[in-house]
């Protein structure tokens, strides 16, 4: 059953996948950029709870992985759901881990978690990202143009920050299964001047990784408020898959957190 569904999911993503009218909508297959199952800085525990309704009957839920390093899947995770039912998983990367016990530990990660109905059913997936009393949340995105960065198709996030109180990462997904990505990373201040300089990553087929932007940017350390990022493909891929981005930003003192929504800049 796994080895048919995987060739379902890269027959998936290797054909033209539709644009929908709204970046949020309900559609076969949605990304949570973030997911996460970790040792908070400050204390605690981040966990990633996520809330699933399909919309058509006999719906299947089966999830992919993606961190940096590999790539986990396809897990199923239900086959033959009623129409209108929703599922709730408090912790979806315990959930995988469970499915996957003794075989991959799944404390620890952060990366990108997708969810699929093979037979290219509706669904919509909702993400809540939690610390004790503190969180943010993040929807599940549907492959739209507007939702990834490609060639000609640059995106920013807004709020970054790093300073005593505040810290700033970012992380991106590369949903292309054959294809690298080169992209650019440019922070700017309130009066759009470079914060410390332009950086580069190039990222793999299939390949998730996070960062510190003001680290990468030469910039670790000092008081900088009030800035944005924008990222754009200088090579490599196509201009219809592409990458996932998104921002978060934490309290030092709290460890309260930030969704950063990545959005196109066009």
């Amino acid at each position: 059953m796994k080895k048919m569904l995987c060739g379902l999911a890269l027959l998936v993503l290797a054909a033209q996948l539709p644009l929908w009218s709204y970046d949020q909508s309900p559609n076969y297959l949605q990304i949570v950029p973030e997911a996460i199952w970790a040792a908070a800085t400050g204390g605690g525990t981040w966990v990633t709870e996520i809330q699933v309704t399909v919309f058509e009957a006999n719906s299947s839920l089966v999830a992919y992985f993606y961190y940096n390093g590999g790539k986990r899947g396809p897990i199923i995770l239900y086959e033959g759901l009623p129409q209108y039912r929703t599922i709730r998983y408090n912790n979806i990367l315990g959930t995988l881990g469970a499915f996957e016990s003794g075989v991959f530990d799944y404390y620890g990660r952060v990366g990108t978690l997708m969810i699929f109905d093979p037979l290219a059913r509706p669904i919509a997936v909702q993400a809540k990202i939690i610390n004790g009393n503190y969180g943010k949340t993040r929807p599940g995105l549907s492959f739209t143009k507007a939702n990834s960065v490609a060639l000609g198709r640059p995106m920013f996030i807004q709020d970054l920050a790093q300073h005593a109180a505040c810290r700033t990462s970012v992380g991106i997904f590369n949903m292309h299964t054959t294809e690298s990505y080169t992209l650019k990373f440019t922070i700017y201040n309130t009066y759009h001047e470079v914060i410390g300089s332009q950086f580069y990553k190039s990222i793999g087929p299939e390949a998730f990784m996070s960062f510190n932007p003001f680290a990468e940017a030469g910039v670790g350390s000092g008081l900088y408020n009030n800035c944005w990022l924008e990222i754009s493909a200088i090579g490599g891929g196509d201009t219809e898959l592409g990458v996932f981005c998104y921002g978060s930003g934490a309290n030092n003192y709290t460890n309260d957190t930030y969704a950063l929504i990545a959005r196109p800049r066009f």
